[in-house]
C-alpha cells in the first residue's frame, strides 16, 4: 500500500497481542537489553566530548562514521536504493533531522553546561515522552499504572530540580530534557513505517540523510575544527561513537520497537541505563553524584520500573484501511 494512503487512514482491526510469535517478542528483548549498555554509553562520551572537543566536529563527524556503516550494510541487504524511494525518502528525511541532527546537537550543547550525572537523571523523561507519543499516535492505551508511574518519573526529575543546582544554566537543561522527545517523536514515525521498511533502512537512513546535513553545517560555519582529527585521541572517541554508540545502538532499538511495543520497550531499557551511566560517569569521568541526585534516580527508576510492570511487551500492529 502507498505509504501516503497508509499514513492518513488506519483500520480499526489491529494485531492482537496474543498473535505475535514469542519469537519475535524474543527476540526484541535480546535486541533491548543490548541496547542498555550502548545507550548508557551516550550521555558519558557526549559529556567527555562536549568538554574536550569541538561539538560540532565531533556531532558531524561521528554521525558520518555511523553512515558509513549503514551504507555497506544496506549496499549488502540490496536495500540502499530505497532511502530514495519517492514513497519513503521524505519521512525518512524527517526521521533523521528529529532522530539524529536535532537530537546530536542539542544533547552535546546542553552537556557542555550539565554534567552526566544530571543529563541522565534529564534523559529519564524519556518514557513519558514515550507514554504520550504512543497514545496519541500508536493508539497504545495506557493502564492507570502506567500514568501512575510516569508521575512519579516527573516527581523525581521535579526533586532534583527544587533540591540543588544540577539544572543549572536551565537553558543548557532544557537541551538535554528536550532530546528524548525529538527520540521519541523519530520512533513514532519510524514505526508507521515499520513495515514495510526494515529496521536496517530505518537506521541506515537516519545517520546517512543527518551526515550530509551535518557535514554542511561543519563547512559552512567551523570547518578549520577539522584539524584536531588529527590527534588520535580525538579520531578515536569518533570512530568508537559512530560505529558503536550511533550505528550499533541505533540498529539495536528499531530491531527492539520493531518487535515490542514503544512504551513497553522505552520502559524495559531506560531503568537500566541510568544506573550503568552513574557507573561509567564515575569511572570514566570522575564525577560524584550527589545524595539528592541519587534519591531523583532511584525514584524515577522505581517509576520506569513500575511502566515495565504494567504494560504487555508486545507490539500491537494496525492494519491499514483497505
Amino acid at each position: 500500500m502507498p505509504l501516503t494512503s497508509r499514513n492518513n487512514r488506519v483500520a480499526a482491526s489491529v494485531v492482537h497481542p496474543a498473535d505475535v510469535p514469542r519469537e519475535a517478542v524474543a527476540a526484541g528483548i535480546i535486541f533491548a537489553l543490548s541496547n542498555v549498555t550502548i545507550s548508557a554509553l551516550q550521555p558519558v562520551i557526549t559529556r567527555y566530548a562536549a568538554l574536550n572537543m569541538d561539538p560540532l566536529l565531533f556531532c558531524a563527524c561521528s554521525v558520518m562514521i555511523a553512515a558509513g556503516c549503514a551504507a555497506i550494510m544496506l549496499v549488502c541487504t540490496g536495500e540502499i536504493r530505497l532511502l530514495i524511494d519517492v514513497r519513503y525518502r521524505l519521512r525518512l528525511f524527517a526521521i533523521s533531522m528529529t532522530g539524529t541532527v536535532i537530537t546530536a546537537l542539542a544533547l552535546i550543547y546542553g552537556l557542555r553546561k550539565i554534567n552526566a550525572v544530571a543529563g541522565v537523571i534529564l534523559l529519564e523523561s524519556e518514557p513519558v515522552y514515550s507514554l504520550i507519543l504512543a497514545t496519541i499516535f500508536l493508539r497504545e492505551r495506557p493502564s492507570g499504572r502506567q500514568l501512575l508511574a510516569t508521575s512519579v518519573i516527573l516527581v523525581a526529575i521535579s526533586y532534583v530540580f527544587d533540591a540543588g543546582q544540577a539544572f543549572s544554566p536551565f537553558g543548557n537543561a532544557l537541551l538535554v530534557l528536550l532530546t528524548p522527545l525529538f527520540w521519541q517523536s523519530s520512533h513514532v514515525m519510524s514505526l508507521q513505517v515499520m513495515p514495510p521498511l526494515t529496521p536496517r533502512v530505518i537506521t541506515g537512513a537516519r545517520y546517512i540523510y543527518a551526515a550530509f546535513v551535518l557535514l554542511g553545517i561543519l563547512v559552512a560555519l567551523d570547518r578549520s575544527s577539522v584539524a584536531a582529527l588529527a590527534a588520535p585521541g580525538t579520531s578515536m572517541t569518533v570512530i568508537f561513537t559512530g560505529a558503536f554508540v550511533y550505528f550499533m545502538g541505533s540498529f539495536t532499538w528499531y530491531g527492539a520497537i520493531s518487535r515490542l511495543s514503544l512504551a513497553w520497550t522505552t520502559a524495559l531499557v531506560i531503568p537500566a541505563v541510568p544506573i550503568v551511566s552513574l557507573i561509567f560517569a564515575i569511572l570514566f569521568l570522575g564525577e560524584r553524584p550527589e545524595p539528592h541526585e541519587l534519591a531523583g534516580v532511584a525514584l524515577a527508576v522505581a517509576g520506569i520500573l513500575a511502566l515495565v510492570l504494567g504494560s504487555d511487551a508486545r507490539r500491537i500492529v494496525a492494519s491499514p484501511a483497505d
